[in-house]
């Protein structure tokens, strides 16, 4: 089986991440915090995904956005593999807003309040964290 291509992204702002929590009518990850993003239509690109799952999602048109990692996850409830493009959203237009019903509620947390959240992956800690020290360093993820 094909693995589904889906893209997310962290929009980052004065050291706050911002999650949206999902409906508990997903299938995946059902009521639990996550980045905004989805699955890629046939033949997209995962940056297009990216910028149309955001501007879909919270109506903000991505301006920049650094991939940070793509990893292969293991969907139990659909039996299959997604290839999921992790980015971040560093800079954007417009004021982020709940536009769908696929998150009850949206809301920007600091990385010690994301580590006591229920979210979809654990592997998003290590990559804010992965961001906060390059953003120190001045480094960014491809250089």
């Amino acid at each position: 089986m094909k693995p589904i291509i889906c893209a997310g992204g962290f929009l980052v702002k004065k050291n706050k991440f911002l999650f949206g929590k999902r409906s508990k009518k997903k299938i995946w990850a059902a009521g639990m915090w996550d980045i905004v993003g989805g699955k890629s239509l046939k033949n997209e690109n995962p940056l297009h995904t990216l910028n149309r799952e955001v501007q879909e999602e919270t109506g903000v048109n991505v301006l920049d956005a650094e991939l940070m990692t793509t990893m292969n996850i293991y969907d139990e409830k659909d039996g299959g593999f997604f290839t999921y493009h992790i980015y971040m959203i560093t800079q954007w237009q417009n004021k982020p807003v709940n536009l769908t019903k696929e998150h009850t509620e949206l809301r920007w947390f600091t990385r010690d309040e994301i580590g006591k959240l229920n979210i979809a992956l654990p592997e998003y800690v290590p990559l804010i964290d992965k961001w906060i020290t390059n953003s120190k360093t001045g480094l960014h993820p491809g250089e």
